[in-house]
């Protein structure tokens, strides 16, 4: 008989899908899969999140769900069995006539010693599917986050959750466990109570409790994660809920913090910035006119002037993507773009400047102010 993991591969290359593309479509990590199919079982961090990956592939796969359920459990059972070769080896008659006169003449000790074997075996049994065979000693995965007193067997299935355009709904039942992916980093998270218009959910890794009350999106920090999540409570029974995963934008690493900070001790200068959003980015054109000037003024392509200025005016513009702006007499402006000043020509001559963002070279997150002609 083909065994679990004969059964689990046949059924891969049936479907003619490499590993790659089973985790692309139910987003179960690569090492689980690889697990299941090589029957390395002790990979897994406890004998329930075991059985819910199970499930799950052989759902996926379309394999008899609960038989391959009760195989693994065959397994587990049959590791302590008497070997096959005892089982099979051919006895004589006599032996068996031997065997039946010791039979009868001590069944009572036979028995006794019998219950008190079957009483040893079940207490291995129970041990030997509710143990956790966690690795404490470090690393990267999940399964770091429990020990040997963890509350994992709370946990009475885990659902993957395939997140598209970064965002997925899901229908979570109490104690029901979903497991996704945020940019190749493995996060789940437990329903594991619900109280009346709320949920509270654990998640993990860092197995921190959040409560998220209906309608109202949620955004928290997972720790090891790079992107920040929003948990959004849509609907709700008795029962079960019904919850939104959005990831939002990336998390600053500590690098880019540093850097930041080293920028913004730049004395009024902010010309470079740091920033995940090109839309956070701000452009402050502070202009005085020394000497009567004509200036058309777009920001963001929008105008917002076409006029003479009189000697005198100051002003402040703001604009997020660029400004555009025409000067008769350059001269007579003094300018400072977010807190650098800034000469466009002399008095009389005609100047065309646009102002806007450009990537560093060598840091995506960082964006410098240029000012070039129009």
């Amino acid at each position: 008989m083909e065994s679990i993991g004969e059964k689990l591969r046949t059924a891969r290359e049936a479907k003619k899908m490499s590993i790659r593309d089973v985790v692309k479509e139910t987003n179960i990590s690569p090492l689980y899969l690889e697990a299941l199919e090589d029957e390395k079982f002790d990979k897994f961090p406890s004998e329930t999140y075991l059985i819910g990956f199970l499930r799950s592939y052989a759902e996926f796969l379309r394999l008899d769900v609960e038989s391959i359920i009760q195989s693994y459990k065959g397994y587990k059972i049959g590791e302590s069995a008497t070997p096959l070769e005892e089982l099979t080896r051919p006895t004589k008659s006599s032996f068996m006539i031997a065997m039946s006169s010791f039979v009868a003449k001590y069944r009572n000790f036979l028995m006794i010693g019998g219950v008190v074997l079957g009483i040893v075996l079940i207490g291995w049994m129970i041990s030997a599917i509710f143990k956790s065979n966690v690795d404490v000693s470090g690393g990267k995965d999940i399964k770091d986050e429990y020990s040997a007193k963890n509350k994992a067997s709370d946990i009475e299935n885990i659902r993957p959750l395939q997140l598209t355009n970064d965002s997925g709904i899901i229908l979570v039942y109490k104690n029901e466990a979903v497991q996704f992916l945020v940019d190749n980093k493995e996060v789940v998270f437990l329903l594991k109570e619900i109280k009346g218009k709320s949920v509270i959910m654990e998640i993990l890794p860092g197995k921190q409790n959040e409560k998220i009350d209906i309608e109202v999106p949620k955004t928290v920090k997972v720790s090891g994660c790079p992107r920040e999540i929003t948990f959004t409570l849509t609907g709700l029974t008795e029962n079960r809920a019904k919850i939104m995963v959005n990831l939002g934008s990336k998390i600053a690493s500590e690098a880019d913090e540093k850097q930041e900070e080293a920028i913004q001790k730049r004395e009024g200068d902010n010309t470079m910035v740091v920033a995940q959003n090109k839309n956070n980015l701000k452009i402050v054109f502070e202009a005085e006119f020394t000497q009567k000037s004509f200036v058309e003024l777009y920001l963001d392509g929008n105008r917002k002037l076409r006029s003479f200025v009189p000697q005198g005016t100051k002003e402040r513009w703001e604009a997020t993507e660029y400004m555009q702006i025409k000067i008769g007499n350059a001269g007579g402006l003094k300018a400072r773009i977010n807190g650098k000043d800034y000469t466009f020509g002399g008095s009389g001559q005609v100047a065309n400047k646009v102002i806007t963002w450009k990537k560093d070279v060598n840091n995506p997150n960082l964006y410098h102010v240029v000012v070039k002609d129009w």
